[in-house]
């Protein structure tokens, strides 16, 4: 017979998303066990060695709303050591063979010209102002931009919205929501700038996994769950095997939360397809074809010159494929070996040929970095993803709720995001949903407990001509 433990909670898959969960209810004084089949936690946030390099395994040891943003807030409440260093400027833009630095969104006018800046101040009253109308909130990006503009009369700015969504959101413009833009912008604007985290993701998550060793949880790395066990009605508890002894053991607790997503947690209870499985239709409107699943190739590269010269993103508005470029060693000169500085680009996916889609990215490093590249700049790893693992279980906007069929069974994790959050900023806020759903809304308030107040809409106006400025706890 199998070996029996007995936990309060039980958190299935140690990525940032079950390493907050563990965090927060070892705050709470629970028993908690963390369960991952892979070697080490982190899942994508987090980051391996490479010829002196930092190299991410799924991020770009970037957090989206920097240090104002909804992970920034939950490492504080946890009393997390970090730092966050946040990009000064809105964002550069690589585009006629020149790279343009924008501090403010007026700066823009200098890489679309008056015409096309002006379509986009046109194009910005409704996406952040308005609200949908019952047509709009199934029509794809796409098609809305499609019945407002020309994408061969205004390329640059076709391109700038194009590229947004594959580097943040690793989806074409057909496969996401007008309505869904319309919350990104906002949240991307009134939280301000991204962010790179000091040390890399991969430091964030070793002090998450400290948090949790050191408060006297169980981390089981190199363990299969081979089952969700229930009885029908609630969950007992999650059978696991040991993938180096092979030994089984039972754990059981009233309370199982799953960061792998809702479709494989629904096979290992052994039930039908989840009801509240995404089922959001968007109308492409006649543009082209949805993929419905996120997908990327990511380069890490060294270079021996500087390559952008701020912390934040640099949107590629005249390349094939490649939609960003950041440089994280701008932020800690550790992340790259010394004399080096370390890039990452990323492009989503247009077919299954890996080759054609690695050969397209070394195209576009060409077109960027002329005779430098191959000689003064390096490809170090290319890495894609796509599909149910290692991320974007869900496309954005088709996002799940934490619960599920089964009392006491949980989800966190990129497929519960609440609308409009990106990335890692999506998974924290996961985290706050459930606590939210466990606990209830505050006495005497219809607001959530742990959900934050966003930043007032007016903080977006600090855009216009300047960042806003940072958390003051930061």
């Amino acid at each position: 017979m199998a070996e029996q433990r007995d936990f309060d909670v039980i958190v299935i898959g140690a990525g940032l998303g079950g390493l907050l969960s563990a965090a927060q209810f070892l705050r709470r004084g629970q028993r908690v066990v963390v369960v991952e089949r892979l070697a080490h936690p982190g899942g994508r946030f987090t980051a391996k060695t490479f010829q002196g390099a930092q190299v991410s395994t799924g991020a770009v040891h970037m957090l989206p709303f920097g240090t104002n943003g909804e992970l920034a807030g939950m490492l504080r409440a946890l009393g997390m050591p970090h730092r966050i260093h946040d990009s000064e400027v809105f964002a550069s833009f690589h585009v006629r063979g020149k790279q343009y630095v924008c501090q403010s969104l007026a700066q823009l006018l200098g890489v679309l010209g008056p015409r096309q800046f002006g379509e986009l101040v046109r194009l910005g009253g409704p996406i952040f102002l308005g609200k949908p109308t019952p047509e709009e909130r199934t029509m794809s990006f796409a098609a809305w931009l499609e019945r407002r503009m020309s994408r061969a009369r205004s390329p640059e700015l076709y391109a700038y919205f194009e590229r947004l969504a594959h580097f943040a959101l690793s989806v074409d413009l057909t496969d996401i929501t007008y309505p869904e833009v319309c919350e990104i912008t906002k949240n991307m604007l009134r939280y301000g700038p991204p962010g790179i985290v000091d040390g890399g993701c991969a430091a964030l998550t070793g002090e998450l996994e400290r948090r949790v060793t050191e408060g006297g949880g169980e981390l089981r790395l190199l363990h299969d769950v081979l089952a969700i066990e229930h009885d029908g009605a609630a969950v007992r508890g999650v059978r696991v095997r040991d993938k180096q002894s092979g030994d089984e053991t039972l754990l059981c607790a009233p309370l199982v939360i799953s960061n792998i997503g809702p479709q494989m947690t629904k096979t290992l209870t052994g039930m039908s397809a989840p009801a509240d499985a995404p089922t959001v239709a968007i109308s492409d409107g006649g543009v082209g074809h949805r993929r419905h699943e996120a997908s990327g190739l990511k380069v890490h590269l060294l270079s021996d010159v500087s390559i952008i010269p701020h912390k934040g993103i640099m949107y590629c508005l005249d390349t094939e494929r490649i939609a960003g470029i950041v440089q994280p060693s701008n932020s800690d000169r550790r992340l790259a070996p010394p004399g080096k500085h370390l890039l990452i680009t990323h492009q989503i996916l247009r077919s299954d040929d890996m080759n054609a889609e690695r050969e397209a990215a070394r195209a576009d490093l060409r077109r960027l970095f002329g005779e430098a590249f191959g000689t003064k700049i390096r490809i170090l790893t290319m890495s894609q993803y796509r599909g149910e693992w290692p991320v974007n279980r869900v496309a954005q906007g088709e996002d799940v709720t934490p619960g599920t069929d089964l009392a006491g069974l949980y989800l966190v994790g990129d497929a519960v995001k609440p609308s409009g959050y990106l990335m890692v900023e999506g998974v924290a806020q996961s985290v706050n949903s459930l606590l939210d759903l466990l606990d209830g809304p505050q006495a005497g308030s219809a607001r959530p407990a742990h959900t934050p107040r966003k930043p007032p809409r007016a903080r977006a106006l600090h855009w216009l001509v300047r960042p806003p400025t940072p958390h003051a706890g930061a």
